[in-house]
């Protein structure tokens, strides 16, 4: 599967920053992470994550979590998205 990995910072000191860009600087993901990007107000980013083992998954955020908000989405391809939602509006259409 794939999944969106998002994260936020929160009101960190200067200190915790340079902290964070350390530990960053000696980190070797325990998956493959594709496509990282900061957001441009300089608040967080994101990364692609294909994994079918959730732990590994866990396991990229838990270094983190003192400093960063992660939110973890889960991804289908835009094909399977729409199948799913038009399954779902004929299902309410059942419904009066």
């Amino acid at each position: 599967m794939r999944f969106l990995i998002t994260w936020s910072m929160g009101n960190g000191s200067e200190a915790e920053q340079a902290r964070i860009l350390g530990l960053f600087g000696k980190w070797q993901p325990p998956i493959e992470l594709e496509e990282w990007s900061g957001f441009a107000d300089g608040d967080g980013g994101m990364c692609i994550a294909e994994t079918d083992d959730v732990e590994r998954l866990a396991a990229v955020t838990a270094p983190w979590t003192p400093w960063l908000k992660f939110s973890v989405r889960p991804l289908l391809p835009i094909q399977q998205t729409a199948a799913v939602m038009s399954d779902a509006a004929g299902f309410w259409s059942t419904v009066a």
